[in-house]
Parts: C-alpha cells; structure tokens; sequence
C-alpha cells in the first residue's frame, strides 16, 4: 500500500510539473511556402528556388535563461538526395529578412538518415518569444517531393525546458501547399 501511495504522489507532482512546463514553454510550428526569389537567373545560381518554407516559434514564461545550440528536422516522404537549408532568426522590430545579418547557419543534409542538420555558430538564448525562419533552397526535382511530405523536429535536440512540450505535441512541419489535400502527419 505504501508502494502504491508513493507511486500516486509521483504521477500527481510529476503530471503538475508537466503541465507547469506546457504552459510555461510552447513550440509553435508554421508552414509557408513563399519564393523568396524571383529572378530566374538567380534561381539557378542558388541551385533552385529559394523558399521560405516554415516559422518555428519558441515561447517562453519564465526568466530563466534557455539556450538552443541545434535543430534537427527529420524529412518523412519520398527520398530526397540532396537539400540545402538555412536557418535565420527574426528581428522582432522589423519585418523578416533572408540577410546575413539574421543568419543562424546554414544546413547539413544527412542523406542516409533523411535529416536536416542546423548546427548553430553560437548559442542562441531564447526570449519570451523567439522566431526562427527555415529557407530551403529547393530544385525543381525536388520541389513536388518536398510538397508531398513533412518534417519534424527532433525533440531530443530541444532545450530542456521544450522537451516536455514535445512529448505531449507533434512538432511536425508540412509542407504540402494544395488546399485540396491534407498535409501528412
């Protein structure tokens, strides 16, 4: 009985604190998919179009300082060869722009496993509300694959404080851009 009590007490404080850390830390997923080039020329420099393809919102209640130092998006759908990718942070006082200036890094893509890689340059500590842009630069071979399919976040690769978020939330990105289709989940 006493085994049984100890164990109820656990779940009871252990459920609070979860639910403290969902409502105190948040990951908020968006799907876009804006071609943030135009000029064909430049396309092919880049080695296709240059798309924005999703927001990643972190969300934070606490003072406590929290650090993200990497992102890992696993793809879900057909193969993918090759994919390039960068990660920009958002200036909160200005609208979003794909400069230097705003770049976290840039993307390694891990065929074997179907993973994007964003190993950051430094730390990034994250506010009450911070906005990551993930612009991916996307051949035309490439492009109706990607529309097909998702990735999602890694949640090991989260900071501590998210990872309690993740386990109970699907930190998935779809990129299908037909409204007449459901994106895969």
């Amino acid at each position: 009985m006493k085994h049984l009590t100890y164990i109820a007490i656990t779940f009871v404080i252990t459920t609070g604190l979860l639910s403290t850390d969902r409502q105190n830390f948040s990951v908020l997923i968006e799907p876009m998919w804006e071609n943030l080039e135009h000029n064909p020329t430049r396309n092919e420099q880049f080695g296709g179009k240059w798309i924005l393809v999703g927001s990643i919102t972190f969300r934070k209640r606490c003072k406590d300082p929290v650090c993200l130092q990497q992102i890992r998006f696993h793809w879900q759908g057909k193969e993918i060869n090759h994919l390039i990718g960068s990660l920009y942070k958002k200036n909160p006082d200005r609208e979003f722009m794909p400069i230097q200036e705003n770049l976290i890094c840039d993307g390694l893509w891990n065929k074997p496993k179907q993973i994007l890689v964003l190993n950051f340059d430094k730390k990034q500590s994250l506010g009450p509300t911070t906005i990551f842009y993930l612009v991916l630069t996307i051949p035309k071979n490439v492009e109706s694959i990607l529309q097909n399919g998702s990735f999602y976040i890694e949640k090991r690769c989260l900071p501590e404080p998210f990872k309690s978020y993740a386990h109970t939330t699907e930190l998935s990105l779809a990129l299908n851009t037909s409204p007449s289709t459901q994106p895969i989940q």
